[in-house]
């Protein structure tokens, strides 16, 4: 059985590694020398470079073509991941040179990316026209491991959990609404948790920060025992679901408003909330672009909230 290849132990050179992968992907040499817009004899006398660095034969000469050697095949595991991060770089380097101001990589959740992000993003470009800025949306799990892996500067989430390496900081709360048939309940007035009909309920996951909160505020109701009609683990299947005309749900404002105009939107009573928290990776040092960013985020759910207080004081009166 041949022993594992790491190209960090090779004296391969980095254009040896290049014609390899790219033998690799195309299948020939005539196809390599395509990707990387050489010729064919180049491609072909850098790959044999290559072998002879390693000491190692990497493909079978056939008549039908090149064949790979299970050592090859192992290199090959390792390349692809050298081949990813040199993309990432170059993607980086052309950035830099088209934006001096440098790159903002921004992580949220998507119930975060429907307004709020944009929101902070579009204030952000304003006072920093020169930085580039490139946006994912993925749970909450994902954007650790991005953060941790140096992928994106910053994570935006409900709450998330606490991980090493991540440092976590609450900028704001979201409001937890009822979403459902405009018909349920009397227009713009709280509904009570008491007065929900709980065999209609979708719920979200009990591990999921807003679920956590619904469920704990019901169980002080004496109704942690009823079980919900369906159970879901993203905000987006639950408004689906009552979009599709299934049950009522209790989600975060910001997927709740995204909806069509003919669902209802009401307040909750007790009004919950959940925290909207930024991650950041306790090894990486912000940049003076994140943290207008931040501020940009912080001022926009500040003014949410003081629209949020004024709705309330009007309907008081």
């Amino acid at each position: 059985m041949p022993k594992p290849l790491s190209v960090s132990s090779t004296t391969m050179r980095l254009r040896h590694i290049e014609v390899f992968h790219a033998v690799m992907q195309a299948g020939s040499l005539s196809g390599a020398a395509s990707l990387l817009n050489i010729s064919q004899p180049a491609a072909s006398k850098m790959l044999a470079q290559a072998e002879h660095s390693l000491g190692v034969a990497l493909f079978k000469r056939l008549p039908s073509g090149l064949k790979p050697t299970p050592e090859a095949m192992l290199l090959f595991q390792e390349t692809k991941t050298l081949h990813a991060s040199l993309d990432r770089v170059r993607h980086l380097a052309r950035n830099l040179a088209s934006h001096p101001g440098g790159m903002l990589r921004i992580g949220c959740i998507p119930s975060l990316g429907l307004s709020l992000v944009p929101r902070a993003v579009a204030a952000f470009t304003r006072l920093c026209p020169e930085v580039s800025i490139n946006i994912r949306t993925e749970n909450q799990q994902t954007l650790s491991a991005l953060l941790l892996a140096q992928e994106i500067d910053i994570g935006i989430a409900f709450e998330p959990a606490a991980m090493a390496g991540i440092a976590i900081e609450e900028l704001g709360r979201a409001r937890a609404v009822l979403f459902g048939a405009g018909s349920d309940w009397p227009a713009k007035a709280p509904v009570h948790l008491r007065e929900l009909d709980l065999s209609k309920w979708i719920s979200l996951d009990s591990m999921d920060p807003l679920g956590s909160i619904v469920n704990a505020t019901l169980a002080g109701f004496d109704e942690a025992g009823r079980v919900p009609m369906i159970q879901v683990k993203t905000y987006y299947l639950a408004r689906a679901l009552v979009e599709s005309g299934i049950g009522f749900t209790i989600i975060d404002e910001y997927t709740a408003q995204s909806a069509a105009d003919t669902f209802a939107v009401r307040q909750l009573e007790p009004a919950l909330s959940v925290g909207v928290c930024m991650m950041t990776s306790m090894s990486h040092a912000g940049t003076q672009g994140l943290k207008v960013f931040v501020e940009q985020l912080e001022k926009q759910l500040a003014r949410i909230q003081s629209l949020q207080a004024s709705e309330l004081r009007a309907q008081a009166t």
